[in-house]
């Protein structure tokens, strides 16, 4: 079976277990050209298992939101998120990554929305992988504010910040309208 054939079929399948575990939610599908060299590096991750990324939108009781500043978007807020790893869920990935980051722990209580890639090459469209984007929401349950080694920085927000990443806008627009 083809690395497509696989990577698809891995991507329908993790988004029917969300659906199951969260009801329904958006599916946003991008088609995106990469260059050679950084799809060559997606396709050994997804040869691995990689089935993308997630993120959470995570509130405490005071309605504070959680954002990091990550040194690949230093000028912009986003939410704690990252790489999945081979072995884990999506949602596994998202505890794992806003603990990494934030030294919090949540509970994720609803996906918000879902960016399914289909990636190629800027020189060969025919040879592609898929990947999922997932946006979560969760609830802080416990831990320390802390800024984790591979963040800039990590704050509680009570109000919206300045600069936001454009994948978090259409939720920091619902939260502080």
């Amino acid at each position: 079976m083809s690395l497509e054939v696989r990577t698809r079929d891995a991507t329908t399948d993790s988004l029917r277990r969300l659906r199951h575990a969260y009801g329904m939610f958006p599916v946003h599908d991008e088609r995106v050209e990469n260059d050679p060299d950084y799809f060559q590096h997606g396709r050994e991750k997804a040869e691995d298992g990689w089935l993308g990324s997630a993120g959470v939108w995570v509130s405490d009781a005071d309605d504070r939101v959680v954002l990091i500043r990550h040194p690949k978007a230093p000028d912009a807020w986003g939410v704690p998120g990252g790489g999945h790893e081979p072995d884990e869920t999506l949602s596994e990935t998202a505890h794992r990554q806003v603990r990494e980051e934030t030294g919090l722990h949540c509970r994720l209580t609803d996906v918000l929305g879902v960016r399914r890639k289909e990636i190629s090459t800027e020189t060969d469209s025919d040879e592609r992988i898929f990947a999922l984007f997932v946006l979560f929401s969760g609830v802080c349950v416990g831990g320390e504010l802390e800024v984790g080694d591979d963040v800039l920085d990590a704050q509680w927000f009570d109000s919206r910040p300045d600069d936001v990443l454009d994948f978090i806008e259409p939720q920091v627009q619902r939260w502080w309208w």
